[in-house]
């Protein structure tokens, strides 16, 4: 399984506001899944920001003790989750972005995504894997009579 963790910051003082994302380059780092210290790991990066899998959730964290709670969105779509951070100033310029973005597994529930602030400034991320269905489960899917009786 491959997977895609990549990340990109930004500081400047005369960054606009119309500007939403940083323009800076970023990196990629592909791996895959691999047991370490009892945990899997998928493509580690500088700000350690890795995809570990801890009995049935997936966790990634990222530094983000520069800015403050209100400045930081956590989204996700299909596979990713997308750490976003940036301090607006009072004059409505940026002065630092921060953007994480991770590809996880297929078996992720993007619904069941959620986020803790630590002390420390470190965000750690939550996500759920969905629980497969065995053979042995049958879906239950309800039946409607629509005839009519004469």
């Amino acid at each position: 399984m491959a997977s895609l963790t990549s990340s990109s910051r930004r500081a400047s003082s005369s960054y606009r506001s119309s500007a939403r994302y940083s323009t800076s380059s970023s990196y990629c780092t592909e791996g895959s899944l691999a047991p370490v210290g009892g945990a899997a790991t998928v493509g580690q990066t500088s700000t350690g920001g890795a995809v570990r899998c801890l009995g049935d959730s997936y966790y990634m964290s990222a530094d983000v003790s520069q800015f403050e709670p209100h400045d930081v969105v956590v989204l996700a779509y299909n596979q990713h989750v997308v750490i976003h951070a940036q301090k607006v100033l009072d004059d409505g310029s940026i002065s630092d972005t921060f953007t994480h973005k991770s590809l996880f597994p297929e078996d992720m529930d993007p619904l069941s995504v959620s986020g803790t602030l630590n002390p420390d400034g470190t965000l750690v991320v939550s996500v759920r894997r969905k629980s497969a269905l065995t053979g042995n489960e049958h879906l239950s899917i309800p039946v409607y009579n629509s005839g009519t009786d004469l």
